[in-house]
């Protein structure tokens, strides 16, 4: 398995249109071949921090 932790800082004014994109792909990107797991975490001190945390069969899956 491999996991990918993905840290992201967007500007203030541009975190609500990020979490739209977020959940309006999410789905397609858990059905991609070899994903086992997607998840986004916001910090709880930064509200324009996010994480994406997603587990993969292996390396390869996760370029494709």
């Amino acid at each position: 398995m491999f996991v990918r932790i993905v840290k992201m800082t967007f500007e203030p004014s541009e975190t609500e249109a990020f979490q739209e994109l977020f959940q309006q792909n999410k789905e397609k990107i858990r059905g991609f071949e070899g994903c086992n797991f997607l998840e986004l975490y916001r910090d709880k001190n930064q509200d324009n921090i996010f994480f994406t945390y997603s587990y993969w069969e292996n390396e390869d899956a996760l370029e494709n």
